[in-house]
């Protein structure tokens, strides 16, 4: 199948040059995106550091696809005939980034895609669709940016016969509302409502720790399935708070970098009445005044950030509003047996210091990834969604 393999050799190097114009940062395409982006919910900062993350190791896992498979003879990435390789994805709006993710794992495993991003993604979405079209002929008319208000099932009734798999992001009640209105015909991948959360052990240093923690509670302010909700800290309550004070120092210095995205009237609601339950679950402040509630500077009636101390149980998932609440484990194992107890879907364990060493202990939650602690909100391309997630020849 030469001319197969030659297909699959022509996209995969189109789409690495692709990939390597949205990781420069002086690029025309990055210019263009700044500008597309301006004046929306998140500050510039937030903005170029998710731009930096999108793509950031497609590369390597481009090539790899590729040499699998030159070396197995076959061709899992062959183009599928125009009309048996439409996939429509519906984007969530809480995050930056999945346009970019979705477009480029569509485009490698050879799908048509039909993409509904968010409003606040959609510029980016028409963006890409340009960049294939320049890129090579290979990618040309792969992209197809959709756009309409979400939950229009009118129109939703239009779109989904045309396609033969939906992949959607949102809350389980929205992907269970999209399986139940898809044709027969049509399989959906759901990515619903998931958390994280983060594990500091005995071992580790608390500063180094805490730094890294920041990184992945300030990108997106806690709103995504990779924000570490709940962290657990090794150690006794003394071991916590200390911790959580250090977690406050890092996000304060690092808000410049990655400043607060501005909150809303329901936002402001929502931080204040969490912060009431706040005072009354957390545990009691020290002999030594070490405040277990801690919060940043007030910008636009909501604090930069909250940082929490509550007694060892099962995670505590705000979602929202920068806030990250901190509980002393015995031992991991401890940690993992509160985690698992909890009736929600987990995604990411970030752990500080030996990765390897707490793994073990942690599989026992069915994570669906387990990394570096200050690394959970940068996942390896292909993590959400995966390439096989296009390929029609896989199951849904």
């Amino acid at each position: 199948m030469p001319e197969v393999a030659s297909h699959l050799n022509r996209r995969i190097a189109a789409l690495m040059e692709g990939a390597a114009q949205w990781r420069d940062p002086s690029s025309d395409i990055r210019a263009a995106a700044r500008a597309a982006l301006e004046g929306g919910e998140w500050p510039p900062q937030v903005v170029e550091r998710a731009l930096d993350n999108a793509l950031f190791d497609a590369d390597a896992v481009l090539g790899s696809l590729a040499s699998k498979a030159e070396a197995s003879g076959e061709a899992p990435l062959r183009p599928h005939a125009a009309h048996d390789r439409n996939v429509l994805a519906i984007l969530p709006g809480n995050v930056l980034g999945p346009t970019l993710a979705t477009a480029y794992c569509a485009a490698a495993a050879g799908a048509r895609l039909l993409l509904k991003s968010s409003s606040r993604e959609l510029r980016l979405c028409e963006l890409v669709a340009a960049q294939f079209s320049a890129l090579s002929p290979v990618l040309e008319g792969t992209l197809i940016p959709m756009r309409w208000s979400g939950g229009d099932q009118d129109l939703e009734a239009k779109v989904f016969p045309s396609v033969q798999r939906i992949l959607a992001f949102g809350s389980d009640e929205t992907i269970a509302d999209i399986k139940r209105r898809a044709p027969r015909h049509v399989s959906v991948i759901g990515y619903g409502n998931a958390y994280s959360v983060g594990y500091v052990p005995l071992e580790a240093d608390v500063a180094a720790a805490a730094i890294a923690a920041a990184a992945d509670v300030a990108m997106f302010d806690q709103r995504g399935c990779l924000s570490p909700q709940t962290i657990y800290v090794e150690g006794d309550a003394a071991k916590a708070i200390l911790f959580a004070h250090a977690l406050a120092r890092a996000l304060a210095r690092l808000a410049p970098a990655l400043p607060r995205a501005p909150a809303g009237d329901s936002e402001r609601a929502a931080v204040a009445e969490f912060l009431r339950r706040l005072a009354v679950r957390a545990l009691p402040a020290t002999t030594h005044a070490l405040d277990t509630v801690l919060t940043g500077h007030a910008a636009g009636g909501v604090p930069s950030y909250v940082v929490g101390v509550e007694p060892m149980g099962e995670p505590v998932c705000a979602g929202f509003g920068r806030i990250a609440i901190v509980k002393p484990a015995a031992s991991a194992t401890q940690a993992a047996r509160a985690i698992g107890a909890f009736p929600h879907q987990l995604d990411t364990i970030g752990i500080a210091g030996a990765l390897d060493h707490h793994r073990p202990e942690f599989l026992a939650c069915s994570p669906s990834r387990i990394c570096a602690l200050g690394e959970m909100q940068r996942p390896p391309f292909g993590y959400r969604p995966r390439i096989a997630d296009f390929q029609l020849g896989s199951a849904a």
